[in-house]
Order: C-alpha cells, then sequence, then structure tokens
C-alpha cells in the first residue's frame, strides 16, 4: 500500500504536497476506505462493557413506566455493547468516506479544478490516515478511566474534543494540501474550498449539539 509506506506516513507531518502529489498518478485507496475504519471500529471494543445495574439505574432515571424500562434496558443492552459499537463504527466510518469524497468533488468542481470521484475519495483516505493515532489514543483512554459512554455529555467539549481536536483539525489542512497538489487550484480557492468543505462536515455534529441542548 502506497501511502502506508513510512516514508509517506512522515511525509503527511513534514512534506505532505510530496504524498499528494502522487494521488495524480494513482489513486489507490481501497485499502484505507477499509483500513481506517477498521482500526477506528477496533478502538470501540476497548470501551469497557457497562455492568447491567448501572443500565438499569440510567433507565429508571429516564423512563417511569416499568414496561418501558424492561424495553429501554434490553435495547441499551445491546446498542451499548462493544461489539455493536464497533460495527456501527465501520459501517458509519464507511459510508462517510463516501459521502464526504462526494462533498469533496462537487466544491472542488464548482472552483473550476480538476478532480473526479477517485481522486476526491483518494484524497478524503489519504488525509484520514492522521486520525489513526486518535483512535489509538481513545482506546487507551477508554480504559484507563473505565469510561462509560452514558455518562459522557455531548456539549461543546465534546464536539471540541471530538470533531476540532489536533488529529481532526490536521486532517482538513491535510485536504486542502492535497486540493491544491491534485486538482489544479490555486492556494486562495484551495483554502476556500477546504473552508466550505470543513464547513458543511461539520453542520451534522453542530446540529446535534444544538438538539441534544
Amino acid at each position: 500500500m502506497e501511502y502506508l509506506k513510512p516514508s509517506n506516513l512522515l511525509n503527511l507531518i513534514v512534506s505532505p504536497t510530496k504524498v499528494f502529489q502522487k494521488v495524480k498518478e494513482k489513486q489507490d485507496f481501497l485499502v484505507l476506505i477499509f483500513l481506517i475504519p477498521l482500526i477506528s471500529a477496533l478502538s470501540m471494543l476497548f470501551i469497557p462493557r457497562i455492568p447491567e445495574e448501572a443500565l438499569l439505574e440510567y433507565v429508571k432515571r429516564t423512563v417511569e413506566d416499568p414496561e418501558l424500562q424492561k424495553i429501554n434496558l434490553k435495547t441499551l443492552k445491546m446498542t451499548t455493547s462493544p461489539a455493536f459499537l464497533a460495527g456501527s463504527e465501520f459501517l458509519h466510518y464507511i459510508i462517510s468516506f463516501f459521502i464526504t469524497a462526494f462533498i469533496l468533488l462537487m466544491i472542488v468542481r464548482l472552483a473550476g479544478g480538476e478532480i473526479d470521484y477517485k481522486k476526491a475519495l483518494t484524497i478524503v483516505a489519504v488525509a484520514n490516515i492522521v486520525m489513526i493515532p486518535y483512535y489509538v489514543f481513545y482506546a487507551i483512554y477508554a480504559r484507563a478511566v473505565n469510561l462509560n459512554i452514558l455518562d459522557v455529555s455531548k456539549d461543546f467539549k465534546y464536539f471540541i474534543a471530538t470533531y476540532l481536536n489536533v488529529f481532526s483539525i490536521w486532517r482538513y489542512v491535510l485536504i486542502g494540501i492535497g486540493v491544491f497538489a491534485v486538482c489544479e487550484l490555486n492556494k486562495v480557492k484551495s483554502t476556500i474550498v477546504t473552508t466550505i468543505y470543513a464547513i458543511i462536515t461539520l453542520i451534522a455534529p453542530v446540529a446535534m449539539l444544538f438538539i441534544q441542548k
């Protein structure tokens, strides 16, 4: 896998343009769009299983009806299990690859750039390589603090930690560099494209932040 060679991994930090220049010649994204979601899914397996007593206590706090409590408890047992979380994370990540690549494709074309869907997928996939350390750190953190996902407050701090952490920000930077290196756009247009792309891809998380409030 070309983009996973040690020299290219290092260049994603010190000289990303060199990596993305190869995208022009070879749109090799197939391994990445399965490998990165797999690593993300495996990190979910490290989330500690929530004890049934804690699940029952949570259900009693949120639902009064005894019959609904039984139904909700059964549902929570399934949806909070590490295996379920891993499976849903894997599918969500793969789907997001194709959606975000399509968004990038449309924005670049509107800006007058030279791009096709394979190039868009490769740019997004290569940029997402930098998220691998994030998932490793997350797995370690989840174990270290014995994370209970029911206690996670999805507030502004959660939004920043999940979507605007240093790895996520660098991913957006890499996408901008990829657009500049691959799509025949100047730096100004590449920056505008990346900014619009970032805003669009953050709409759903921001909306969920306000809905849950």
